[in-house]
């Protein structure tokens, strides 16, 4: 295997070595520590850092693409480098990098993710909670942002669905529907009970 070109990339600031016409992102420290120059013969091992160097950069340029799109947690990271066989080495490499530049930041996440949720899809605390847990969330990180929603406020969502379903409909038949409406978006039932009732007075 014999070094064909070297180039630098200003966008991700890498180097660029093309061996055997394929090329490889290997980062400026690790060209500056293997003394690399176009022509060299290169043995096995050199191969091997330059190889597991270019899977480390390709997977990060795929975790901030990603993240560039829409804020995610460490485990979604994760997950997407999994579902693009990325080896455990550098997954873990990769989560090491953007928690160093605090490119990843779970707790900033729930916060966002709870206000968003709660403020303006109105979203139960429950279902915010699973929600997030389905992420693989802290459960006591969950906790801490959901427990500032005050019952009032609850109530309020819960009253704001009611009020939709019901459509100016109070009979009997339509209170059960709406209960089981309020139950099915996780309201919790003394919250359901009260919103019902003030609601089919």
């Amino acid at each position: 295997m014999i070094i064909e070109a070297i180039d630098y990339s200003d966008k991700y600031n890498l180097v660029i070595l093309t061996i055997s016409g394929e090329d490889f992102s290997i980062s400026y420290d690790l060209y500056n520590d293997l003394h690399l120059n176009i022509d060299d013969k290169m043995d096995f091992d050199t191969y091997k850092k330059i190889l597991e160097n270019d899977e480390i950069n390709r997977a990060k340029n795929l975790a901030l693409r990603k993240i560039s799109y829409a804020q995610k947690t460490s485990f979604e990271v994760e997950k997407i480098l999994k579902d693009n066989d990325y080896s455990a080495n550098t997954i873990e490499k990769t989560i090491e990098f953007l928690n160093e530049y605090k490119i990843l930041n779970d707790e900033l996440y729930v916060k966002s993710y709870v206000a968003d949720k709660h403020n303006l899809s109105r979203w139960s605390k429950n279902k915010i909670f699973y929600s997030l847990k389905s992420k693989n969330i802290n459960e006591e990180l969950i906790n801490k942002y959901l427990d500032q929603i005050s019952n009032k406020e609850e109530y309020e969502n819960a009253y704001y669905f009611a009020l939709k379903k019901a459509r100016n409909n109070f009979s009997m038949e339509n209170k059960q529907k709406v209960y089981s409406y309020l139950a099915g978006k996780g309201f919790d039932f003394d919250i359901i009970s009260i919103v019902v009732g003030d609601l089919f007075k």
